[in-house]
């Protein structure tokens, strides 16, 4: 099994600079992302204690996750 045209192309398409570039930005999106949704999920708690168990730690996953729709739905997850 050969590689070559596969590392050929890796090589000639993006260098080891690119991909930590791509890495680096990917991670910061992400992370950034993550603390607007656990900000938002921290701000909008009040339903949080009628839950008990997994529905509660869903709830809160949800809200992390789909913070941008419910910034404008203005829904609270359940």
């Amino acid at each position: 099994m050969r590689l070559d045209g596969l590392a050929r192309l890796l090589d000639r398409r993006l260098s080891v600079r690119q991909l930590f570039y791509l890495a680096t930005m990917g991670s910061v999106l992400l992370g950034a992302y993550l603390v607007i949704g656990l900000f938002w999920a921290g701000s909008h708690h009040q339903h949080l204690h009628e839950l008990h168990g997994l529905d509660k730690a869903f709830s809160v996953l949800g809200e992390i996750v789909a913070w941008p729709v419910l910034i404008i739905a203005d829904v609270h997850l359940r």
